[in-house]
């Protein structure tokens, strides 16, 4: 998938310049210049000035992400090493990028976040295995967090003080808020997205982690977003097609793997068949789901 393959490598050079300071511009919160310069820009004011008006943190919140995801694209990886300032010069980054200045935008308004890294289901590709078994060669077993028929994704968690709950918030997709999220990440139907061929190739996340700037894994979040929340969304009908028990014992039991691969421990290109495995059972509950609607 564009821009990921190698996000983790990104994940590993950027995180510290997350504290960089940039530049004001009074009037941003119209689309970037081309003319602006961000030279002299203070991060503080330049966040500010892009969330005039709006009251909650959750409102802001939403603007910062909207904001970010009209006006900057989401590019392959280029290998490049870029501070907060550099990426926005660019107006462009990987998904990891956008993160990165997403999140250096909310800590400058004292908003509560937490980093997310997740893997998820891709079409097959030969050509993303050889360059991830490169990287693993050159950087060890981090590198397989993509590989044949799976990519590593990077988003971020803002804590929304109102329902006291964690919610998604992905300025590559262009998303914040529960449901949204998964519609444009999880559900059968038609997804949504700010570029829709960034989640036509992110078939369905199997594994979803809160990081921190060490690269350390914390709280696994698989479950609450791939069982609870995709089931609830559904209104608890998932729960009662034949695969269901298949695809939540799945992700249970590749997740401890996929932790380890995050953690340079465990190379996730071994476990191949179980990917597989995981998007076949997938596809089935999608199939039952829309066999078992179309006969009521």
């Amino acid at each position: 998938m564009k821009g990921i393959g190698i996000a983790f490598l990104l994940f590993i050079l950027v995180a510290p310049v997350l504290s960089a300071t940039l530049n004001p511009d009074p009037g941003l919160a119209q689309p970037l210049s081309a003319a602006l310069d961000t030279s002299q820009l203070d991060l503080s004011q330049f966040a500010a000035s892009i969330i005039k008006g709006e009251r909650t943190d959750h409102e802001r919140a939403v603007r910062l992400l909207d904001w970010l995801s009209h006006n900057f694209k989401w590019l392959a990886t280029d290998y490049k090493q870029r501070t907060v300032k550099e990426i926005i010069d660019r107006r462009s980054g990987n998904c990891y990028e956008l993160a990165v200045v997403y999140m250096a935008l909310i800590k400058t308004l004292g908003i509560k976040y937490r980093q997310v890294a997740e893997i998820n289901i891709q079409p097959e590709s030969e050509g993303r295995q050889k360059n991830a078994e490169a990287v693993v060669a050159r950087c060890g077993f981090a590198g397989s967090v993509f590989g044949v028929q799976h990519n590593d994704h990077r988003w971020v968690e803002i804590y929304d003080e109102k329902s006291g709950e964690w919610i998604p918030a992905d300025p590559s997709v262009g998303v914040i808020g529960l449901e949204a999220w998964l519609k444009s990440r999880v559900w059968f139907g038609k997804r949504w997205a700010i570029e829709t061929s960034i989640t036509n190739e992110m078939i369905v996340p199997f594994a979803v982690f809160t990081t921190d700037s060490t690269r350390s894994m914390l709280e696994d979040r698989t479950s609450y977003y791939l069982v609870t929340s995709l089931n609830r969304l559904y209104g608890g009908r998932l729960s009662t097609l034949p695969s269901w028990g298949e695809w939540v014992r799945e992700l249970e039991a590749i997740g401890d793997k996929c932790r380890g691969a995050f953690d340079g421990r465990t190379n996730l290109h071994l476990y191949r068949a179980e990917i597989a495995r995981l998007a076949s059972t997938y596809a089935k509950l999608r199939k039952e789901f829309e066999n078992r609607t179309e006969m009521r």
